[in-house]
Protein backbone atom coordinates (compact mmCIF):
# COMPACT_ATOMS: atom_id res chain seq x y z
CA UNK A 1 0.00 0.00 0.00
CA UNK A 2 1.07 3.18 -0.89
CA UNK A 3 3.99 2.19 -3.29
CA UNK A 4 3.68 2.83 -7.17
CA UNK A 5 4.14 -0.39 -8.85
CA UNK A 6 6.96 -0.20 -11.37
CA UNK A 7 6.00 -1.38 -14.79
CA UNK A 8 8.24 0.78 -17.24
CA UNK A 9 10.51 -2.03 -17.34
CA UNK A 10 8.36 -4.56 -18.55
CA UNK A 11 6.97 -1.91 -20.98
CA UNK A 12 9.88 -0.89 -22.51
CA UNK A 13 11.24 -4.94 -22.48
CA UNK A 14 8.25 -5.49 -24.65
CA UNK A 15 8.75 -2.64 -27.00
CA UNK A 16 12.51 -3.15 -27.86
CA UNK A 17 11.76 -7.03 -28.27
CA UNK A 18 9.00 -5.73 -31.07
CA UNK A 19 11.82 -3.38 -32.49
CA UNK A 20 13.70 -6.69 -33.06
CA UNK A 21 16.64 -5.72 -30.37
CA UNK A 22 17.56 -7.34 -27.66
CA UNK A 23 17.81 -6.69 -23.44
CA UNK A 24 20.96 -7.28 -21.93
CA UNK A 25 20.36 -5.70 -18.93
CA UNK A 26 17.45 -4.74 -16.95
CA UNK A 27 17.88 -2.62 -13.83
CA UNK A 28 15.56 -0.20 -11.14
CA UNK A 29 17.45 2.62 -9.31
CA UNK A 30 15.81 4.27 -6.28
CA UNK A 31 16.55 8.17 -6.39
CA UNK A 32 19.88 8.11 -5.51
CA UNK A 33 22.31 9.29 -8.18
CA UNK A 34 25.30 7.50 -7.40
CA UNK A 35 22.75 4.59 -7.79
CA UNK A 36 21.96 5.49 -11.39
CA UNK A 37 25.89 6.21 -12.43
CA UNK A 38 26.42 2.44 -11.00
CA UNK A 39 24.09 1.20 -13.36
CA UNK A 40 25.79 3.20 -16.09
CA UNK A 41 28.47 1.84 -15.28
CA UNK A 42 27.27 -1.53 -15.20
CA UNK A 43 25.77 -0.73 -19.22
CA UNK A 44 29.50 0.72 -20.18
CA UNK A 45 31.26 -2.45 -18.95
CA UNK A 46 28.71 -4.85 -20.76
CA UNK A 47 29.72 -2.55 -24.21
CA UNK A 48 25.55 -1.90 -25.31
CA UNK A 49 24.55 -0.26 -27.93
CA UNK A 50 22.10 2.16 -26.51
CA UNK A 51 20.77 2.74 -22.46
CA UNK A 52 17.18 3.55 -22.05
CA UNK A 53 15.92 5.12 -18.88
CA UNK A 54 12.30 6.52 -17.86
CA UNK A 55 11.88 9.42 -14.74
CA UNK A 56 14.14 11.51 -13.96
CA UNK A 57 14.23 14.24 -16.60
CA UNK A 58 11.30 16.74 -15.83
CA UNK A 59 11.63 20.17 -14.57
CA UNK A 60 10.99 19.18 -10.81
CA UNK A 61 13.69 20.25 -7.88
CA UNK A 62 15.35 16.44 -7.46
CA UNK A 63 15.62 14.77 -10.64
CA UNK A 64 17.90 12.01 -10.34
CA UNK A 65 19.28 11.46 -14.05
CA UNK A 66 19.44 15.14 -14.49
CA UNK A 67 21.52 15.82 -11.60
CA UNK A 68 23.35 12.28 -12.06
CA UNK A 69 24.71 13.96 -15.80
CA UNK A 70 24.34 17.28 -15.66
CA UNK A 71 28.46 17.42 -15.89
CA UNK A 72 28.14 15.47 -18.96
CA UNK A 73 28.38 17.61 -21.92
CA UNK A 74 27.36 15.02 -24.61
CA UNK A 75 23.85 14.56 -22.69
CA UNK A 76 21.17 17.02 -22.96
CA UNK A 77 17.92 17.80 -21.41
CA UNK A 78 14.79 19.73 -23.04
CA UNK A 79 11.14 20.30 -23.44
CA UNK A 80 9.56 18.74 -26.53
CA UNK A 81 6.05 20.10 -27.40
CA UNK A 82 4.53 17.06 -27.55
CA UNK A 83 1.83 15.67 -24.95
CA UNK A 84 2.30 13.03 -23.30
CA UNK A 85 6.51 12.96 -23.45
CA UNK A 86 7.54 16.70 -22.85
CA UNK A 87 10.41 16.38 -20.79
CA UNK A 88 13.19 14.54 -22.49
CA UNK A 89 17.34 13.56 -22.78
CA UNK A 90 19.33 12.27 -25.27
CA UNK A 91 23.08 12.33 -25.68
CA UNK A 92 26.22 9.80 -25.86
CA UNK A 93 27.29 8.32 -22.80
CA UNK A 94 31.22 7.07 -22.16
CA UNK A 95 31.86 4.34 -24.13
CA UNK A 96 29.44 5.41 -26.84
CA UNK A 97 25.88 4.08 -26.10
CA UNK A 98 23.03 6.44 -27.06
CA UNK A 99 21.07 7.32 -24.05
CA UNK A 100 17.76 8.06 -24.16
CA UNK A 101 16.58 9.34 -21.16
CA UNK A 102 12.44 8.97 -21.47
CA UNK A 103 9.62 10.45 -18.76
CA UNK A 104 8.49 8.26 -16.18
CA UNK A 105 4.45 8.21 -16.80
CA UNK A 106 3.44 5.09 -18.78
CA UNK A 107 1.84 6.61 -21.91
CA UNK A 108 4.86 9.03 -21.91
CA UNK A 109 7.29 6.51 -21.84
CA UNK A 110 5.24 4.28 -24.67
CA UNK A 111 4.70 7.73 -26.74
CA UNK A 112 8.26 8.41 -26.68
CA UNK A 113 9.82 4.98 -27.71
CA UNK A 114 7.65 5.06 -30.99
CA UNK A 115 8.48 8.73 -31.74
CA UNK A 116 11.97 8.56 -30.76
CA UNK A 117 13.78 5.40 -29.81
CA UNK A 118 12.11 2.73 -31.91
CA UNK A 119 13.41 4.59 -34.98
CA UNK A 120 16.97 4.36 -33.86
CA UNK A 121 16.99 0.82 -33.18
CA UNK A 122 15.69 -0.01 -36.16
CA UNK A 123 18.43 2.42 -37.95
CA UNK A 124 21.12 0.71 -36.14
CA UNK A 125 20.25 -2.49 -37.58
CA UNK A 126 19.97 -0.93 -40.63
CA UNK A 127 16.47 -0.88 -41.82
CA UNK A 128 15.13 1.39 -44.59
CA UNK A 129 11.92 1.63 -42.94
CA UNK A 130 11.69 3.18 -39.87
CA UNK A 131 8.43 4.32 -38.92
CA UNK A 132 4.86 2.12 -38.09
CA UNK A 133 2.14 2.82 -41.00
CA UNK A 134 -0.21 5.68 -40.82
CA UNK A 135 -3.56 5.95 -42.06
CA UNK A 136 -5.88 8.61 -42.26
CA UNK A 137 -9.06 7.82 -40.20
CA UNK A 138 -11.48 9.59 -38.91
CA UNK A 139 -12.33 10.42 -35.22
CA UNK A 140 -15.41 8.43 -33.92
CA UNK A 141 -15.83 11.28 -30.75
CA UNK A 142 -14.11 14.05 -30.07
CA UNK A 143 -11.45 15.75 -27.53
CA UNK A 144 -9.21 18.71 -26.34
CA UNK A 145 -5.95 19.21 -27.88
CA UNK A 146 -3.77 21.02 -25.94
CA UNK A 147 -1.95 24.10 -27.53
CA UNK A 148 1.54 24.67 -29.60
CA UNK A 149 1.88 20.59 -29.12
CA UNK A 150 1.71 17.57 -31.15
CA UNK A 151 -0.74 15.49 -29.28
CA UNK A 152 -0.44 11.81 -28.92
CA UNK A 153 -3.97 9.92 -28.03
CA UNK A 154 -3.87 6.26 -27.73
CA UNK A 155 -7.31 5.17 -29.49
CA UNK A 156 -8.88 2.28 -30.73
CA UNK A 157 -9.61 1.51 -34.17
CA UNK A 158 -13.10 0.40 -35.00
CA UNK A 159 -13.82 -1.67 -37.79
CA UNK A 160 -17.51 -2.44 -37.58
CA UNK A 161 -17.98 -0.87 -41.10
CA UNK A 162 -15.29 -2.22 -43.32
CA UNK A 163 -16.08 1.33 -45.47
CA UNK A 164 -14.93 3.78 -42.91
CA UNK A 165 -12.81 2.81 -39.88
CA UNK A 166 -13.26 5.40 -37.21
CA UNK A 167 -10.89 5.71 -33.92
CA UNK A 168 -12.26 6.07 -30.58
CA UNK A 169 -9.74 7.35 -27.26
CA UNK A 170 -9.12 4.17 -25.20
CA UNK A 171 -8.98 6.32 -21.72
CA UNK A 172 -10.33 8.74 -19.73
CA UNK A 173 -8.31 11.62 -21.44
CA UNK A 174 -4.72 11.65 -22.58
CA UNK A 175 -3.16 11.69 -19.29
CA UNK A 176 0.56 10.34 -19.64
CA UNK A 177 -0.64 7.96 -15.97
CA UNK A 178 -3.52 6.06 -17.57
CA UNK A 179 -0.98 3.06 -18.45
CA UNK A 180 -4.25 0.63 -18.58
CA UNK A 181 -5.34 2.71 -22.16
CA UNK A 182 -1.89 0.88 -23.53
CA UNK A 183 -3.27 -2.37 -23.17
CA UNK A 184 -7.05 -1.10 -25.14
CA UNK A 185 -5.53 1.11 -27.95
CA UNK A 186 -4.08 -0.36 -31.16
CA UNK A 187 -3.19 3.07 -32.98
CA UNK A 188 -1.60 6.64 -31.83
CA UNK A 189 -3.54 9.28 -32.62
CA UNK A 190 -1.16 12.19 -33.73
CA UNK A 191 -3.00 15.58 -33.85
CA UNK A 192 -0.35 18.40 -34.89
CA UNK A 193 0.48 21.21 -32.67
CA UNK A 194 -1.97 24.32 -33.46
CA UNK A 195 -5.08 22.18 -34.36
CA UNK A 196 -8.49 22.92 -33.36
CA UNK A 197 -10.26 20.73 -30.66
CA UNK A 198 -10.97 17.33 -32.33
CA UNK A 199 -14.69 16.87 -33.35
CA UNK A 200 -16.46 13.88 -34.35
CA UNK A 201 -15.82 13.52 -37.83
CA UNK A 202 -12.73 15.28 -38.40
CA UNK A 203 -9.92 13.39 -40.11
CA UNK A 204 -6.94 12.45 -38.39
CA UNK A 205 -3.05 10.92 -38.80
CA UNK A 206 -3.30 7.65 -37.26
CA UNK A 207 -0.29 5.49 -36.54
CA UNK A 208 -0.85 1.71 -36.48
CA UNK A 209 0.65 -0.17 -33.43
CA UNK A 210 1.42 -4.50 -33.82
Amino acid sequence: RGQIPESNATLLAGLVADADAEVVIRASVGDDPAAFLSALEEARAADLDVVISSGGVSAGAFEVVKIALSDTAAVHFRSVAMQPGRPQAFGVLAGGALFFGLPGNPVGVAVSFEVFVRPALLHLQGRRVLDRPVMRLAAASGWRTPPARRQYVPVRVIRDDPQRWTVRPVGAGPGAHLAGALGRADAFAVIEAGSADVDPGDLLDVMLLP
